[in-house]
């Protein structure tokens, strides 16, 4: 069972999300690649890991969790969908992609950036999944320099 997988069956069991964070509260669970384990190259900070257990414990954070990871099908059958309209959209799109993910391989951020008429692509290396967590100054930098860059940031300078 791969990690979609498991989260589609936590999601579905009543208590499941209790019993997941019960459970990723051990950082050897955490680091697995079914948990998170090749979702940060580093693994994620104790804090931030902490504060999203916190936010967990909100109902309306665990009817959102539960709905988007229930539910595969369906997000598949959306995001299939919502990928035939991308080639309208006519603003400037910049998509960060870690060169090194074990999720997402760098092939499909290629392909993204393929779909879109004006789009730029920028691969993180040294980084899975969460580029937030392990590359935030290069992910910060590649975005001042594409906001800086974009016509929006031109008119207001002008």
């Amino acid at each position: 069972m791969n990690g979609a997988q498991w989260r589609h069956v936590v999601a579905e069991l009543p208590g499941g999300l209790a019993v997941m964070a019960q459970a990723v509260r051990f950082r050897w669970i955490r680091q697995l690649p079914v948990a998170f384990g090749w979702m940060s190259k580093r693994g994620i900070p104790e804090e931030v890991f902490q504060e999203w257990l916190r936010l967990l414990r909100r109902r309306e954070i665990r009817r959102d969790v539960r709905k988007y990871a229930g539910d595969t099908r369906r997000g598949k059958r959306d995001l299939t969908a919502a990928t035939s309209v991308l080639p309208s959209f006519d603003r400037p799109v910049l998509i960060v992609w870690a060169s090194e993910d074990r999720i997402m391989p760098r092939q499909r951020g290629r392909r993204l950036a393929g779909v879109f008429p004006d789009s730029q692509l920028v691969e993180i290396a040294d980084s899975y999944t969460l580029i937030p967590e392990d590359q935030p100054a290069q992910l910060t930098s590649h975005l001042r320099q594409f906001i800086s860059e974009s016509p929006a940031a031109a008119m207001r300078a002008g």
